[in-house]
C-alpha cells in the first residue's frame, strides 16, 4: 500500500486527517502520517527525520503539502529527493486527501501521485459563478 503522508505549517496536516476522518470514517493508521512544520523548524533536521520514515516506504509514498515555496514542501523535497518511489504533490486540500485515502490501496505511488492532482484541481471551483450561469 501507498504511504501517504501530509506534511504542512502549523497542525493543518492532523486537522485534514480528522476532518477526513469525519467523512469517510477513519482510515486505518497503517502507511498514514500527519508532519508538522512550525517556525522553529530546520529544513535540514525535518527532512532527514521525513527521509528516515520514507525509507521503509517499500511500495512508495505521497507527500501532499500545503504550499508550493514554503518550508513544508521544501522540507519533503529534500526528504525525497533520492527516493523514485516517492511523490510530492503541493496545494493539499480535502478532495486530495479523500481521492488519497480511497485510492492507495489499488493504484501505485505514480498512478495515485496523478490522480490525487487531477482530482484536486478538478474540485476547486467558482461555485458563485457556477450558480449565476445555472449549470
Amino acid at each position: 500500500m501507498v504511504k501517504i503522508i501530509l506534511v504542512t505549517h502549523g497542525h493543518l496536516a492532523q486537522e485534514m486527517l480528522e476532518t477526513a476522518a469525519q467523512i469517510i470514517g477513519k482510515p486505518s493508521d497503517e502507511g498514514l502520517a500527519a508532519f508538522s512544520v512550525t517556525a522553529a523548524s530546520s529544513v535540514e533536521k525535518e527532512a532527514a527525520k521525513l527521509h528516515e520514515m520514507l525509507q521503509s516506504c517499500t511500495e512508495g509514498a505521497v507527500i501532499l503539502t500545503d504550499i508550493f515555496g514554503g518550508s513544508a514542501t521544501n522540507i519533503s523535497l529534500t526528504a525525497s529527493k533520492d527516493l523514485p518511489l516517492c511523490h510530492v504533490i503541493t496545494g493539499l486540500n480535502l478532495s486530495m486527501l479523500l481521492t488519497a485515502l480511497n485510492s492507495r490501496k489499488k493504484l501505485s505511488a505514480k498512478e495515485l501521485a496523478e490522480k490525487i492532482e487531477a482530482d484536486g484541481k478538478r474540485a476547486v471551483i467558482n461555485a458563485t459563478e457556477l450558480l449565476i450561469k445555472g449549470l
